[in-house]
């Protein structure tokens, strides 16, 4: 089985030019379908271990059928994809809660420490962890203050 955890990271899945293949015999609506699905799959268990054959098992399709579908249509693999996710919902958890440490929220969403976080996060967003959550520290005290003077 292929882990989609966060240690894959390290591997350098998550890096290098996306693979493109060739056109595949099926209709394009039937591959975004698929894809959706899985991301729908990736929403809901962003914070857990997931590996690909499950979430394949789950849509009703192959594990390579997977690959190659997110390779088709996103130029991705299903695991970069899963990362973009569990980031997105890191830069959510953070700005909705900034005083809770950065190790717990990276835990929830299912990165595996707050370094390789960092780093990927950077790369997505352009402001590393710490400085981030400055940033929504000062915006929520900001709210409270005018909260209480207004």
């Amino acid at each position: 089985m292929r882990p989609l955890s966060p240690q894959a990271a390290l591997s350098g899945v998550v890096h290098g030019p996306p693979r493109r293949c060739p056109s595949l015999p099926v209709v394009p609506a039937q591959q975004l379908e698929v894809v959706n699905r899985a991301a729908r799959y990736f929403a809901h268990h962003f914070s857990e271990q997931i590996e690909l054959e499950v979430v394949a098992d789950s849509i009703g399709v192959s594990a390579e059928w997977l690959d190659l579908c997110f390779d088709h249509c996103r130029g991705k693999t299903p695991f970069q994809t899963l990362q973009h996710i569990r980031l997105s919902r890191l830069f959510e958890g953070i700005a909705a809660q900034p005083q809770t440490t950065l190790q717990q929220q990276v835990h929830r969403c299912g990165l595996a420490s707050v370094m390789i976080a960092n780093r990927l996060f950077e790369e997505l967003f352009g402001i590393g962890l710490a400085p981030f959550r400055r940033v929504c520290r000062r915006a929520e005290a900001d709210r409270l203050l005018r909260q209480r003077s207004g």
